[in-house]
């Protein structure tokens, strides 16, 4: 998938706005682009940067293929300047690199574009000292502040920035981007449904605890669904086998909402479970149930999290799980 398509892919409406704001050289001298991981906040940021200096931009739009465009999204065009977090936040000292640079005309041009990610693990002195720009900015500079966290941020530094609040990606977005990068349709499906974060599914993708726990899960559940003993045997010897740590649950927890979610949608007419390899059992056998039951059931599913916070056992919570389902379902 070329960089152009992701952006695309990831925030469309944005990608029209801004190319109308180079292309009528009406940007702002600063922005923060306020969203969850994944949401294209560096790749926008990169588009933009890209839009701005490339060789070949039409109606604002990077070409892509030029020199400029490549070395821009290498990290390599010297009037683009990134700064990231060095170790757990982002230092005075790399801000006043910053302040440096803003002071000096382009190297290549008389136009600058900076790019802080991770701009909420500012120091607080880091912070006010990137307030005099933002307060006084000079020459042709544009600063993208890019942010999971705009509330962490000081309210003097969002106050002179526009922000721009990124949308999560859509289901059907992640498992697009999942598979443009060779992730099986069915694995990205179901990662698609499970986060909203590209980041996120890309770790869950290369976890190798990922696919025995999800196909484990379906049988657990299949089980239950079936009124089969062998759901309450399975606890034991099929998930909690393969919980070893905090994250292991996580996932396993996870699945099982996603489960609880699922079952009610293909009750009420979705035509795709999350859960493709099992949707026509899954199918089948919820179409025995009645609504109001697996409505019910759903509702077991969400109660794990309340027992959880309260500190009952984990393979506790999920023995209490299946018993409970077993009784809703079949009465």
């Amino acid at each position: 998938m070329t960089a152009t398509n992701k952006v695309k892919n990831l925030q469309p409406r944005l990608m029209n706005y801004f190319a109308k704001l180079v292309a009528t050289k009406k940007l702002a001298h600063a922005y923060l682009f306020a969203g969850p991981e994944g949401a294209g906040k560096r790749e926008l940021a990169v588009w933009i940067a890209q839009g701005i200096y490339c060789e070949h931009a039409a109606a604002g739009r990077p070409c892509l293929e030029c020199s400029e465009c490549h070395r821009i999204a290498a990290g390599n065009q010297p009037d683009v300047v990134y700064v990231a977090p060095d170790g757990l936040s982002i230092k005075v000292e790399q801000i006043r690199f910053l302040k440096d640079e803003f002071s000096k005309s382009g190297v290549e041009s008389n136009k600058k574009v900076f790019i802080i990610e991770n701009a909420e693990k500012m120091t607080v002195s880091a912070a006010n000292s990137l307030l005099k720009f933002l307060e006084e900015p000079s020459g042709q500079v544009v600063a993208f502040l890019l942010t999971t966290q705009p509330a962490a941020l000081l309210p003097t530094i969002v106050s002179r920035c526009q922000l721009f609040e990124l949308q999560p990606l859509s289901a059907r977005q992640l498992t697009a981007l999942l598979e443009a990068e060779n992730v099986p349709r069915e694995k990205a499906v179901l990662l698609g449904r499970l986060t909203n974060s590209l980041e996120r599914a890309r770790q869950l993708a290369q976890a190798p605890v990922f696919d025995k726990l999800s196909g484990s899960v379906c049988q657990w559940y299949l089980h239950i669904l079936q009124n089969d003993w062998r759901c309450f045997v399975e606890v034991q010897t099929k998930l909690m086998a393969e919980v070893t740590n905090k994250e292991d649950e996580k996932i396993l927890l996870d699945l099982l909402l996603l489960l609880g979610k699922d079952s009610l949608e293909l009750t009420n007419g979705e035509k795709e479970s999350a859960f493709k390899k099992y949707q026509t059992r899954f199918a089948e056998q919820l179409a025995g149930i009645s609504s109001a039951r697996v409505a019910e059931g759903t509702e077991l599913f969400l109660q794990t999290l309340y027992l959880l916070r309260i500190n009952v056992s984990f393979q506790n919570t999920i023995e209490a799980l299946t018993l409970k389902l077993c009784r809703c379902y079949h009465g």
